[in-house]
């Protein structure tokens, strides 16, 4: 043994005594180093990595290669190490095991979910007292793009890395004669600028580096491509189609659903805490993953789709207090536009739910279209009834959530006709024929917007939610829901800003003194305060009216709210970024993004103005309905 090896298997034993030291605030090794000690480990005969080509021949004839289930048990190894656990002593039992609990592995050409739950059973059985949380995104373009959610062609993949990640990556693989050979897995070890280096399951001893090459392409937008060093002649072309994400955080026991809001809030502020760290404190998607393990992504769904059960009313200061932290987080409690799948008894949609409840899924809504908003009974997408099932046509737009979206739920037109009536459907993001765009928002910007387009989309008949026609009756439910939860978010997010503009009245000096003195910013302080106070009480209100079920008698304060108490907050906002003056209209505090937000939430869900009309008419009876019609019907 040379002296350099020596010092090396010293390094290891140091990294991994360190490790196992590790406090409550659990301090991860970089992949980097994790890997560079697991190499040495294999360079003298240790058996840390299982090499593709030991792997290969038990893989079925036209199958390809193992490189997905080698990089799988290599990731776990390489997270073991991660946490200050031993490597894996045996892994090639592990993986071969594996095979006899999923035999479609032996077929090869692993797909990203069989490649998700190759990585969870590992985890169960070799991650013990920790859990695994699994991200995927993947290329809009690529042949292999899964239901997870697409990256953005302008941004392309997130190659980034941080403490406690470890990232797969994919790419495909075409000869220059255009012949798609399949796609490899890797373990990404190092970023350095646009230089990535990884390890290969193939050649796990050897540091393999690619340049990530963004190319506009004509009919595709923007692909990344990945280019070998020099010194490897190729003609085959690489592209990167998808990056697994994984996560590893410390098991508690104690990390259940929590049954009270003060325990909730806890974990919520933990959760934010870690996300600002890591840039991801706007990722919807990001905050799902993080929260799956005390259910947060579940919380007010029903108990048997993996929910937390928890009423309107309980669920209503959840929403409240996430906003304090961001109003991107009124997506992150619950399950979101989830919860018309509800309307389904089809054992394939409810499944849809459970992924929601566990956060490995996340669901978009598309209603409004070029010439339809706020009439939705407008709409000119299509549904014609086939053979087991209907061809979805049309187009919707200022949709969000579609890029990060794994499915999606559309309204169209009844398949029967009829004149009054929508028809909802759920599908894939994925699936063939649906073409999105997308533009650039103002604000909200945790999630993507833009729209889709559809022609002769084929749907199953189960992927319709209720009959045919009920689509109507499924939004109205819904968005009665959601708009109650999307002003109590607003609401935290404008209590949050008000408490800044307290400390910056008694903190901030001008003229010898704290501004504070002013009488006229006190009364700002004063009547916002008060304001938010009654906004809150009368959203609880209406939420002991959802839980009683009376949803249309809560129609006209929900509305109400929506208009009245969006503007409300962004007042308040708007009085707490003055009060800071220049300061206010930088990223120095956080503010300016509160005021966009706002701004775009008095649009999203249903305007100020056509919610102030909804009001009128669900409050007066026929005489409202006689003013509803008077806006809204041509005269004749």
């Amino acid at each position: 043994m040379s002296y350099a090896t020596l010092i090396r298997i010293c390094l290891l034993l140091v990294l991994v005594a360190f490790a196992a030291t590790a406090t409550a605030e659990t301090t991860y090794e970089s992949a980097e180093s994790v890997i560079t000690a697991l190499q040495t480990l294999q360079e003298d005969g240790k058996n840390a990595f299982v090499v593709q080509g030991e792997l290969d021949p038990v893989i079925r004839q036209g199958g390809g290669g193992a490189c997905a289930s080698a990089a799988a048990i290599d990731a776990i190894q390489t997270l073991r190490l991660m946490v200050g656990m031993e490597p894996l002593s045996n892994p090639h039992k592990s993986a071969l095991a594996a095979f006899t609990r999923q035999d479609e592995l032996l077929n090869g050409r692993v797909s990203n979910s069989q490649l998700a739950t190759l990585l969870e059973d590992y985890a169960e059985e070799h991650l013990e007292g920790w859990q695994l949380a699994i991200d995927v995104s993947a290329s809009p373009n690529g042949p292999y793009s899964p239901t997870e959610r697409p990256w953005t062609t302008a941004d392309g993949p997130d190659l980034t890395l941080h403490d406690g990640q470890l990232k797969i990556v994919t790419f495909t693989v075409t000869t220059d004669t255009g012949l798609l050979r399949g796609r490899h897995f890797v373990l990404l070890k190092r970023l350095e600028g646009n230089e990535l280096t990884v390890l290969d399951p193939a050649r796990p001893l050897k540091n393999i580096s690619y340049t990530v090459t963004p190319r506009d392409t004509e009919g595709w937008g923007r692909r990344h491509f990945l280019l070998p060093p020099a010194k490897v002649k190729t003609t085959d072309t690489l592209e990167i189609d998808s990056i697994f994400t994984l996560r590893i955080a410390k098991h508690d026991a104690s990390a259940k659903m929590p049954d009270d809001l003060t325990e909730l809030k806890k974990r919520i502020d933990e959760a934010a805490e870690s996300l600002q760290a890591s840039g991801d404190l706007r990722s919807p998607r990001k905050w799902r993953a993080t929260t799956a393990a005390f259910g947060l992504p579940g919380l007010d769904l029903p108990t048997e789709y993996g929910g937390g059960g928890w009423p309107a009313s309980k669920a209503l200061d959840a929403f409240i207090f996430a906003g304090r932290h961001d109003l991107n987080c009124r997506d992150v409690v619950g399950g979101a536009h989830v919860r018309p799948l509800l309307k389904s008894t089809h054992p394939k949609v409810l499944d849809i739910v459970r992924q929601v409840a566990s956060g490995e899924a996340y669901m978009a809504i598309t209603m409004t279209e070029p010439r339809a908003g706020s009439d939705y009974h407008k709409i000119k997408s299509t549904a014609s009834k086939v053979d087991g099932g209907y061809l979805l046509s049309g187009e919707k737009r200022y949709v969000a959530r579609l890029e990060q979206a794994t499915h999606v739920i559309i309204f169209t037109q009844p398949a029967s006709g009829e004149p009054r009536g929508l028809s909802a459907f759920v599908l894939p993001i994925d699936t063939p024929g649906l073409e999105r765009y997308s533009y650039k928002a103002h604000g909200l910007k945790g999630n993507s917007f833009g729209g889709m387009t559809f022609n002769d989309v084929r749907v199953e008949d189960w992927q319709m939610l209720g009959t045919d026609g009920e689509g109507a009756d499924v939004f109205v439910e819904h968005f009665r829901y959601w708009r109650l939860m999307q002003v109590a978010a607003a609401l935290g997010t404008a209590e949050r800003a008000l408490e800044l503009m307290v400390d910056r009245l008694i903190e901030r000096e001008a003229f010898g003194a704290p501004i504070g003195r002013f009488s006229h910013l006190q009364q700002a302080v004063g009547q916002h305060t008060t304001e938010l106070k009654m906004a809150k009480a009368l959203a609880r209100e209406a939420a002991a009216m959802l839980d009683a079920g009376k949803g249309e008698e809560a129609d006209a304060i929900i509305n109400g709210l929506k208009a009245e108490g969006v503007e409300i907050a962004l007042a308040t906002v708007d009085a707490a970024v003055r009060a800071f003056g220049a300061e206010g209209y930088s990223d120095r505090v956080d503010l300016g993004d509160r005021l966009q937000d706002l701004n775009g939430l008095r649009i999203a869900d249903g305007t100020t103005d056509v919610m102030r009309m909804s009001v009128v008419r669900q409050s007066y009876g026929e005489k409202g309905k006689k003013l509803w019609d008077m806006a809204t019907k041509q005269a004749k």
